[in-house]
């Protein structure tokens, strides 16, 4: 059996126009690539009305810039309320370009291949899932925890880089033929989770 002691839910957003920068408008964060969509789904993927998910981790693959910068937000460490809106998402962003830490984010050297293998090796194919309205429907598959799963932006993922999710072996999932937005996605899957017996 297969010895892994990270958290149960992980979610990876490869956006492909995102970046950030020490002088990040966290008013204004479509102007970067769209960031607003990357801040929309970390708040789904990390709150709840009653606090930060102590059970997941959500990275977010910014892809934006000549050198991509992979942010993870870690459920178990955010305090409070600290990402409950776009403007708090940003704020964190804006701080890490800085240099600065924050309690539950930080800058990972990981591209997102290498954040791919690193979840294959630590979780295996089966438990990893690429969402696609061409996948299998979630209702068909037994989901279990721990368990991956990874997402476009607004732009979706690059075909060849799907190709190669195939070619490893990662699953495709849907949640049916309409294409849903980002953190949509994800609030979808964490209901479906939390209904979930566990496996």
């Amino acid at each position: 059996m297969r010895s892994y002691s990270g958290p149960s839910r992980v979610f990876v957003v490869k956006a492909s126009s995102a970046f950030v920068k020490p002088g990040l408008n966290i008013k204004a964060l479509a102007s970067y690539g769209r960031l607003d969509v990357v801040a929309r789904a970390a708040i789904a993927a990390l709150s709840t009305r009653r606090g930060p998910r102590p059970d997941t981790v959500f990275y977010a693959v910014l892809e934006g810039s000549t050198k991509p910068v992979t942010v993870e937000f870690r459920g178990w460490e955010v305090p409070g309320r600290a990402l409950a809106s776009e403007a708090q998402v940003g704020e964190v962003l804006c701080a890490l370009a800085r240099g600065m830490s924050v309690p539950g984010a930080s800058i990972v050297e990981c591209d997102f291949k290498r954040l791919v293998l690193r979840l294959l090796s630590s979780l295996g194919p089966t438990r990893i899932f690429y969402m696609h309205e061409h996948g299998v429907d979630i209702s068909q598959v037994e989901l279990g925890e721990p368990a991956a799963f990874i997402l476009g932006d607004h732009r979706g993922v690059e075909r060849s880089v799907e190709q190669w999710l195939k070619d490893l072996g990662v699953r495709w999932l849907s949640l049916g033929p309409t294409p849903y937005f980002t953190e949509h996605c994800i609030t979808y899957v964490h209901a479906v989770l939390d209904r979930a017996p566990v496996v």
